[in-house]
């Protein structure tokens, strides 16, 4: 249950319940808990509702008539909202021509309107397994803002003439009315685009989906000899029931339907990023600054150790990714590759445009998902306040970047939800597998214990160094190995070990395993329980 506690006097307190759940298996806990520990706000007063309500009744203004174009959205299976479009054709130059367009989220949210008040305080939707927070009420982003087909629905088109080198030779954002032909998924995208199966859309759409393909590859190309780092990492995917147990957890599979849409919406954004800047207007950028040098010095001593280096002779960049090049296919690439993304710094929003390190790009901001991000939505504002910057700036340098430090500050907080929440429903998946033998690999190295990721379900549990034998126990300073004085015994990063899943704790979204062997040696006796911790345990964290 959730409670209010009040002191009264000396050692007496007073509780008032405020909330009952049913058992710990309460779907309505698991948020409530996370809500309590970081205070995002999970629902919407009476008037943001009713002012999402009476933005349908808005003069829709004028608009360039994009209905007729063959447009289509691409999502995955299970996305509720779609707030981008594309659409590529063929120029009679040769180029080709792209359209992104966004819905239109500024129409409908008014500045100093409660709705808006409340989009500002979220400042982003929060994705949790099986459900989402929004930034804004269902009213908008399923249904007037969601690109749903063959409805009109009013846009923000971003228009590129794109020539045969990937390189953007004209654009233009203005206003638009859509009316999408098709919901696409990306794996039915993939199977147009990769296996030629055509016959599951219709023909016109099979061929403005291959003439995508086509540009994506140029586009992905173009930014990969600019220096951009490709780090595709596979990501986890927690399969949930209503109820809120786990069916599954899975590393989810990217195709080229995934990244056809990275392509064009980083396009997108780079380009509407260059036409406010090149007109001196103040803006929201996204920005991604250069690494830290100490943190670089420790990557190239840590990947060193397994025969890596990075070199001094090129950019940072290039040589960077020459080693993501190298690593790929290495038995250890999930770490070798972890530990560069380590040694970056995070990405976050400002007025001040310094760049984008990971991109390589210059000039970058977020522009493609006003629905759920509120640096997005402050971007088409620029450019609708300014008459699609044709007026005077709307916004000084001082007022954005007050609202980027804010926008940074509360996509961090919906970070630290989703990882809470996943890190709860991994305890709960894992809680009836207890005593179970599991194979790993060894991801990080601390003084207090050995990080493990358990295979299949790419989970990570803690071995604590207080459970492993009666010894001297030494980390090196770059924390790659841990080793026993006496035993000699060594754990290095990235050691494929046997382990035993020893305890769960839910709550404390904790998972505690217990080491039995190295791959390839003998195992030890299952019976054989972890040394107690105590006078006679000789356990240094140093």
């Amino acid at each position: 249950m959730r409670v209010t506690v009040q002191r009264k006097q000396g050692n007496e307190y007073e509780a008032s319940i405020l909330e009952k759940f049913e058992s710990m298996d309460d779907v309505q806990l698991e948020l409530a808990i996370i809500e309590e520990k970081h205070g995002f706000p999970s629902v919407f007063s009476k008037q943001a509702l009713a002012d999402a309500k009476e933005a349908a009744n808005l003069n829709p203004g004028k608009r360039v008539d994009l209905t007729q174009c063959v447009t289509v959205t691409i999502d995955g299976e299970t996305a509720k909202d779609f707030d981008d479009a594309i659409s590529v054709d063929e120029l009679p130059n040769g180029n080709l021509n792209l359209k992104v367009s966004i819905a239109d989220v500024s129409h409908y949210v008014r500045e100093r309107t409660k709705l808006d008040e409340e989009a500002y305080e979220r400042g982003t939707s929060i994705y949790f397994p099986g459900f989402a927070i929004p930034m804004l009420p269902e009213e908008l982003s399923n249904h007037l803002c969601s690109l749903v087909p063959n409805e009109e629905r009013l846009t923000l088109t971003c228009e590129m003439e794109i020539n045969a080198n990937g390189k953007i030779v004209d654009s233009k954002i203005y206003p638009s009315m859509i009316k999408s032909q098709a919901r696409l998924t990306y794996t039915t995208v993939s199977k147009v685009i990769e296996k030629n199966e055509n016959d599951l859309v219709k023909p016109v759409i099979a061929k403005m989906l291959h003439r995508a393909f086509a540009l994506s590859k140029i586009v992905r190309q173009n930014r990969s000899d600019r220096g951009a780092l490709d780090l595709d990492l596979p990501e986890m995917e927690i399969d949930v029931a209503p109820d809120g147990s786990v069916r599954k957890i899975y590393q989810a599979q990217r195709n080229e339907a995934h990244k056809l849409i990275e392509d064009f919406m980083i396009l997108a954004n780079e380009a509407v990023s260059e036409n406010i800047e090149a007109r001196g207007y103040a803006s929201i950028y996204r920005v991604h600054e250069f690494p830290d040098e100490l943190k670089l010095e420790r990557l190239k001593k840590v990947i060193r150790r397994w025969g890596f280096s990075i070199s001094e002779k090129k950019d940072l960049i290039s040589s960077l990714q020459n080693y993501l090049d190298s690593v790929r296919g290495h038995p250890n690439e999930k770490m070798l590759i972890t530990s560069l993304l380590r040694s970056l710094k995070q990405a976050q929003y400002s007025a001040n445009n310094v760049g984008h390190f990971g991109l390589g790009s210059k000039s970058y901001c977020h522009f493609t998902s006003p629905i759920r991000r509120y640096p997005d939505l402050m971007v088409h504002r620029i450019l609708r306040k300014s008459n699609f910057l044709k007026n005077p700036p709307p916004y000084s340098e001082e007022q954005l970047q007050e609202i980027a430090t804010r926008c940074s500050e509360t996509e961090r907080r919906a970070f630290l939800c989703e990882r809470d929440m996943e890190d709860m429903k991994k305890c709960r998946y894992l809680e009836p597998k207890v005593g179970q033998e599991f194979d790993g690999v060894i991801t990080t190295i601390k003084s207090f214990g050995l990080f493990v990721e358990m295979l299949p379900e790419h989970i990570d549990g803690l071995i604590p160094i207080r459970s492993l034998s009666n010894d001297y126990w030494d980390v090196d300073e770059l924390e790659t190995c841990l080793s026993g004085r006496r035993s000699r015994k060594e754990f290095l990063l990235g050691d494929k070990i046997r382990v035993q899943l020893a305890e769960v704790d839910r709550l404390k979204r904790q998972i505690n395993l217990r080491y039995i062997s190295h791959l390839g040696e003998k195992p030890k006796s299952k019976s054989q329980k972890p040394e107690r911790e105590g006078k006679r345990n000789k356990i240094r964290y140093l």
